[in-house]
């Protein structure tokens, strides 16, 4: 059920098991309605991963032959990386070649993005690996933030030491482990093994693909019916604050081509924004965060309204809250294609 506000405001996402206490439905309400429309759907694949820690962390091999695990720290950008890592750590052969214990004792650096997923990340952290450190979260709002993190203070806990041929000792940054999607941003992995680095301050990567993603076959056709129902019914001259206009929010770039399309905004033959169709259009775009605004200017020539500097509830808030305060009065201005119009940016 959507909750009673002012304003129409569709979500581009799933919500969580109870839609009605989600953290975009409790900070958005009451100024706007909020329904959740899914895009996505996801399948875990965490079999690397089981494979990786039974490699290293396997009760049965001897202390004098068992290979250090080769991460210094995880990074986990997404909530389903997380999901993959706490079905991995609940596998029946990790927790019976393993166990609680022996996993207790694993000492990582945990790095991630964003409030909501450090949140699913905690309640990792406190029931299988308490000896591992979070880093990021609400002070990482993206991944380039994340990397600059990991390349100061944090990640200099995660080191290792070689003896050299003449018996010296040579420091280096332990690997990390990078758990992804099979579709993702390459931000991160260049930020860590920069060439203009010094080489001894580069972080080397490596990824592994522990989930993938695809669109909702019926996306389309529940976005447009969702956009059927909350039609605005006034007119938009009353102002920003009042009914007459809708935002729609989009959490994937792959949401991107269905949103645009239901709406009508796109040319069949080109592919790209209509312009024509967004004359005096009452529907606003908000995008979560970088990655998605710059697929829907790469791809469509489309140009959101907002984009939330930080990928949460309050950002969301903060950004559409900005825009309309400072758009009350020029109604008639059309965003979206072209030149963009006035508009809320991160500052990265």
């Amino acid at each position: 059920m959507p909750t009673s506000g002012e304003i129409p405001l569709l979500l581009l996402k799933s919500s969580s098991p109870n839609p009605e206490k989600d953290a975009y439905t409790t900070h958005l309400s009451p100024t706007f309605t909020v329904h959740f429309v899914p895009v996505l759907t996801h399948t875990l694949l965490p079999d690397l991963l089981i494979k990786l820690l039974l490699t290293h962390l396997h009760s049965g091999i001897p202390d004098d032959q068992r290979r250090p695990f080769p991460y210094g720290a995880l990074i986990l950008t997404s909530q389903r990386a997380v999901a993959a890592l706490s079905t991995a750590l609940a596998s029946p052969p990790v927790q019976e070649k393993i166990g609680p214990d022996r996993l207790k004792g694993v000492v990582l650096g945990l790095y991630t993005v964003g409030p909501a997923t450090a949140k699913a990340l905690r309640e990792i952290r406190a029931r299988w690996l308490p000896s591992c450190e979070i880093h990021g979260g609400e002070d990482a709002g993206n991944g380039e933030i994340l990397a600059r993190l990991m390349l100061g203070e944090g990640a200099a806990k995660y080191v290792t030491n070689t003896a050299t041929e003449d018996g010296t000792e040579s420091w280096r940054r332990k690997p990390v482990l990078f758990l992804v999607g099979e579709t993702r941003r390459d931000i991160i992995p260049k930020t860590l093994q920069s060439s203009s680095l010094p080489e001894d301050e580069r972080i080397p990567v490596d990824e592994m693909v522990v989930y993938q993603s695809r669109e909702l076959d019926q996306f389309e056709f529940s976005f447009s019916r969702t956009l059927e129902q909350t039609e605005p019914k006034s007119s938009p001259t009353e102002g920003f604050s009042m009914r007459g206009i809708r935002w729609i929010i989009v959490f994937s770039p792959m949401a991107g081509k269905g949103m645009l399309h239901s709406l009508g905004w796109l040319n069949d033959s080109t592919g790209k924004i209509n312009v024509d169709a967004l004359s005096g259009r009452r529907d606003f775009v908000c995008c979560i965060g970088q990655t998605t605004k710059a697929y829907l200017e790469r791809e469509f020539g489309f140009h959101a309204d907002v984009v939330a500097d930080r990928p949460s509830p309050e950002g969301v808030r903060d950004g559409i809250e900005a825009f309309m305060a400072e758009t009350q009065n020029n109604l008639g201005i059309c965003h979206g294609a072209g030149k963009p119009g006035k508009q809320i940016y991160s500052a990265d």
